[in-house]
């Protein structure tokens, strides 16, 4: 499984008070997001006169399109910044061996950064408990 949520408050610059060239920045960030296939896991909200990015989801292999976004955020929209989270369970291997944690990748000031996660890591047994055949589902039914 592929997971990712991440999001990431969008601006034109570090120091961003003309709003054209924010509107643009924003509007071309939606043509780009046309173009990508998120399979509408990502939405664009304005509230305040700040714009902001959500994208959330899980799929069956690695979607490289997630990164692909806060990469193309950071080299348009320098000024923006946020953390995406992934978790990847068939990411083992060679120098890469990070199948049981998140991975988390910071955008600040035009460029994105791998992180080591310490909330949600290791994820077997942080969020979930090892694969044991024996183990009996003990959860309440809502019945009870």
């Amino acid at each position: 499984m592929y997971e990712f949520h991440g999001w990431a408050s969008l601006r034109y610059h570090t120091h961003d008070t003309n709003e054209q060239l924010q509107e643009q920045g924003v509007q071309e960030f939606l043509a780009y997001l046309e173009q990508v296939d998120t399979s509408n896991l990502c939405h664009v909200h304005r509230y305040n006169g700040q714009d902001s990015f959500l994208i959330s989801g899980m799929h069956n292999h690695i979607a490289t399109y997630v990164t692909g976004i806060f990469d193309w955020i950071a080299s348009r929209l320098p000024g923006s910044y946020g953390l995406l989270y992934i978790q990847d369970d068939e990411d083992s291997g060679g120098s890469w061996d990070h199948e049981n944690e998140f991975i988390v990748w910071r955008l600040a000031r035009g460029a994105v950064t791998r992180e080591k996660d310490p909330f949600l890591s290791p994820y077997i047994p942080t969020v979930e408990d090892p694969y044991d055949p024996s183990t009996v589902d003990h959860a309440k039914s809502r019945e009870d």
